[in-house]
């Protein structure tokens, strides 16, 4: 029988001569340097200062020699493992399924030179368990979860009841490859749905964050979010203003977005230059104004600095959750005798409002409590002081009259700031509603004419600190307020403003006729259709609804109105904003990863918030049809 020799590169030839060597030419190749070439093991592992060599798969310590004895760093990978383990159990449960007759390949070494393709093979997580790693790298990124959990033996011995052969990513993974491949999934989704769409731009700054400002960018499509990304800079190097060049980084990162307007915590954050310079690159992009849920929480704190008793109020407000949150034996005494169920602690600390109120109910019962002698007892001289404020400002004769109008004052600014933040209103009602507070105030009859005048001046500080076209064109624009809200000079820049938009749009029409024509046809409308002006004023027909069944009457107009009512009338995403969740991922993870793979975390955890609440509110509905079932 015929034999054939052995195929190799070092086998000689079946008649023992070597075969011709080709004519030897120059070498192009860079010469490599002296001594054994590296074992690509080690690429498997990390030598640490204290020559630790640990393994980047399981995180088990292999030795502590340093670069050193790599036989027993191979027999790690080879029998000890247990993700190597598991990766070669499950290709060989794939390989047995598969129908196709295996392909017989001469032996290899398990480590050595293959270890490029083992490297590329275990990266690879298109199969289950592979799958399983990066749903569970998901749950860990959008959840916020410690890198540390991958080594929870007790999660890992949960999931082997279902699977015995499941394996948890490790904590390397976790930094590393799993979290590059979410990032980038992260990237794609957000890309996908801004892409040719008309949405606006998001900026969000939490000022003095640990000595740092952190400024988030956003974009804001039909009333959902997308985080972009984020700058972090000290607080005493930040000047509150945006450079053109900033924004232009961020939005070329989104060319297929479709920019109409960019809304700031106040108009003063983006210069005139900066406008006009945003315009040149995005000509569509021609509303620039400030957030209204920033100046509610500024005036918030404003009218609280301005009115000398209500900044007393809201300071012993203060001594009151000190002295009483932690401390079982007032907690249990209050929540007996008001018959209170809730497990949270008196007095409620969402919002001040809540805390007036919580006071307010318990007046009685706090009167009696305070009244005694132990109360003002305490182990240190500042408890006994927050003790004494609270409890001469209950036993004072003006305690519930300062209570009650403290929350006339500050209760209409809480529930619009609720309103904007929750109900996601159009930006019409900025102006409307600025108008009905400032109603509302001039009628307090117990309020002197003098804090009125403070009140009001506060109030319209604030809200022209975020006026902009927008809001006058949106007042103008919705039926139900035909710009009745704005004033004569604020009136005359809409209109100024239509017929720059006409001009700039190459529109030969008299856009001013036109608005005219439009405001008598609204005016008509309430007259004759009763029945479709109240749904209107009731909201069930919203004002794109309205322009959308009028567009071949105002064309011009009906363009205008798309664009201006797809803008968010905050730039503060829904509860938890982009800037409170920054706060989580830096207080969690700042010391722990370096920035370029935090800002990918960054933007793996916010983008993945509007996911938790699809599938919350899915399980609602579930649970609500099994119910009904």
């Amino acid at each position: 029988m015929e034999t054939y020799p052995p195929t190799g590169l070092f086998i000689e030839a079946a008649n023992g001569s070597r075969p011709s060597s080709p004519a030897l030419k120059p070498s192009t190749k860079k010469r490599r340097a002296a001594g054994r070439r590296r074992d690509p093991v080690w690429d498997w592992t990390t030598v640490l200062p204290d020559k630790r060599v640990v393994c980047n798969r399981c995180e088990a310590v292999i030795h502590r020699y340093g670069v050193a004895k790599v036989e027993r760093v191979r027999a790690h990978f080879e029998r000890k493992c247990p993700v190597v383990a598991s990766s070669l159990a499950t290709s060989k449960r794939s390989n047995s399924v598969d129908e196709t007759p295996p392909i017989i390949q001469p032996e290899i070494p398990r480590l050595g030179v293959t270890m490029a393709q083992r490297a590329s093979s275990s990266s690879n997580y298109g199969n289950k368990n592979g799958a399983f790693k990066r749903k569970f790298a998901y749950w860990v990124y959008a959840t916020g979860q410690s890198f540390d959990i991958a080594r929870n033996e007790l999660i890992l011995n949960a999931l082997r009841v279902v699977r015995q052969d499941v394996a948890l990513p490790s904590k390397h993974e976790l930094e590393n490859e799993l979290l590059d491949l979410e990032f980038t999934a992260s990237k794609n989704k957000v890309t996908k749905a801004l892409g040719n769409q008309r949405c606006c731009l998001t900026v969000e700054i939490c000022a003095d964050v640990g000595g740092y400002t952190i400024t988030t960018f956003g974009a804001r499509k039909e009333g959902l979010s997308f985080f972009l990304e984020s700058k972090t800079v000290p607080t005493p190097e930040n000047s509150g203003i945006l450079m053109a060049n900033e924004v232009e980084a961020v939005l070329a990162k989104e060319k297929k977005m479709e920019l109409c307007g960019i809304v700031t915590p106040t108009t003063s954050v983006l210069s005139h230059y900066t406008r006009e310079r945003i315009q040149k690159k995005h000509p569509r992009c021609i509303f620039f104004y400030g957030c209204v849920s920033c100046a509610l929480t500024l005036l918030l704190q404003d009218v609280c600095t301005i009115l000398p008793w209500l900044d007393t109020v809201q300071k012993t407000i203060a001594d009151f959750v000190a002295v009483f949150h932690g401390k079982y034996t007032l907690q249990t005494e209050i929540k007996t005798n008001q018959n209170l169920q809730t497990a949270a602690e008196f007095p409620e600390i969402s919002s001040i409002c809540a805390s007036l109120e919580d006071v307010l109910k318990c007046e009685k019962v706090l009167y009696t409590i305070v009244a005694r002698r132990d109360f003002v007892e305490a182990s240190t001289p500042v408890e006994h002081e927050k003790r004494k404020r609270v409890q001469d400002f209950v036993l004072n004769e003006n305690f519930v009259r300062d209570l009650v109008n403290s929350l006339d004052i500050l209760r209409p600014l809480q529930q619009q700031l609720q309103h904007f933040q929750e109900n996601q209103p159009p930006l019409s009602e900025v102006v409307s509603n600025l108008v009905k507070l400032l109603t509302l105030f001039s009628s307090l009859e117990w309020m002197s004419k003098k804090e009125k005048a403070l009140i009001t001046s506060c109030v319209s500080e604030r809200f022209n600190a975020i006026y902009g076209d927008s809001h006058g064109v949106a007042s103008t624009l919705d039926p139900r307020y035909l710009g009745k809200a704005l004033d004569d000079k604020k009136m005359q820049e809409v209109e100024n403003f239509l017929v720059r938009f006409c001009e700039h749009e190459d529109h030969n029409v008299d856009i001013l006729s036109q608005l005219q024509r439009y405001k008598a046809m609204v005016l008509e409308l309430k007259e004759t259709n009763q029945a479709y002006w109240q749904q209107l004023q009731s909201g069930a027909i919203k004002p794109t609804e309205f322009w959308e069944e009028h567009r071949n009457h105002f064309p011009h107009l009906h363009e205008l109105a798309v664009a201006v009512f797809s803008l968010p009338s905050s730039s503060v995403s829904r509860s938890p904003s982009f800037g409170a969740q920054m706060q989580v991922i830096l207080s969690r993870f700042g010391n722990k990863l370096p920035p370029s793979q935090l800002i990918k975390l960054t933007h793996v955890f916010c983008n993945s918030q509007g996911d938790i609440k699809e599938l919350v509110e899915l399980k609602k509905e579930k649970d609500g049809e099994s119910a009904l079932n």
